[in-house]
């Protein structure tokens, strides 16, 4: 059979999911034409949806060595690497894609993605910051943008993040409860709150939220609210964020035998926890 008439049955397997019968008439094409790039790009994507990386890597090597500079390649080979866990590779060929064009979306995306995995907040922003420049409407990377500086103590930058997503979607919960902390986080309690009221009211069994939702309203004084946020992110079990919270209102309220009651809930559950054993002398100190 042509070369050209291989090619094309194997497409029409690997669009069917027959992937070994695509595999097999690609193979029958390179016989004949070992440099064939149709046969051999479509060979390495018969071998991924068979999720046979090492070949599929290892025929996309041989693509790249005839045709280096295809960028679109370049980022299915990174995508690979990536899921592989071969991180300089991956690196390597999404800069050599975004050297041929530094606006290339998926390029963005997976390196955004690698560095978010490795914890490279700084490069992961950077990535997702030059999407948003192209596509202000990406929301899902408005939020981790958003959640980047947040983890970073940038608040401004995350709120202008957060603030943007909720153009987009105004019931987004990622994006309210991000607004929610970095307010939080500027110590603009009373702006925080009624984003904090907002996220219970659409996921009221977010533990996290509740035990940050408890420090805003102590802040605030408004202590009953405060106390029944923290009691409610405990009724699953221990959580330590939350008894060092109601441990906070009950000194607030001048029960400084209940605030001592949670630290040593605290410290039962981990006998080495420094901080929390100093906060119990003080608490001790102050026990009428």
């Amino acid at each position: 059979m042509h070369v050209q008439d291989l090619i094309q049955a194997a497409n029409v397997c690997r669009k069917a999911k027959d992937f070994r019968a695509a595999i097999d008439l690609f193979q029958q094409a390179l016989a004949q034409e070992p440099d064939q790039l149709q046969a051999l790009k479509g060979l390495a994507d018969a071998y991924r949806g068979l999720g046979a990386v090492a070949e599929c890597l290892a025929t996309w090597d041989r693509y790249l060595a005839l045709r280096p500079g295809d960028p679109g390649v370049q980022v299915r080979v990174a995508d690979a690497c990536r899921r592989c866990g071969l991180v300089e590779r991956a690196v390597s060929h999404y800069q050599g894609a975004l050297q041929h064009d530094p606006s290339d979306r998926y390029a963005l995306m997976g390196l955004g993605e690698l560095h978010r995995k490795e914890k490279q907040l700084d490069e992961a922003l950077a990535c997702w910051e030059r999407l948003l420049d192209l596509d202000p409407g990406l929301l899902n990377i408005r939020t981790m943008a958003g959640h980047a500086c947040r983890r970073k103590l940038d608040f401004s930058r995350a709120e202008y993040h957060f603030r943007e997503a909720l153009a987009l979607d105004p019931q987004n919960p990622p994006a309210i409860f991000g607004l929610a902390d970095t307010l939080r986080g500027l110590g603009r309690f009373e702006a925080a709150a009624p984003y904090w009221d907002r996220i219970l009211r659409l996921d009221p069994d977010n533990r996290e939220a509740l035990s940050r939702a408890g420090d805003c309203f102590a802040r605030l004084g408004q202590c009953a609210k405060a106390e029944s946020l923290f009691q409610r992110a405990l009724v699953p079990g221990y959580d330590r964020s939350a008894l060092l919270g109601l441990a906070r209102v009950h000194l607030l309220l001048g029960v400084p035998h209940k605030a001592i009651t949670c630290y040593e809930a605290i410290l039962d559950h981990n006998p080495g926890d420094v901080r929390t054993a100093q906060l119990l002398a003080q608490a001790a100190k102050s026990k009428p």
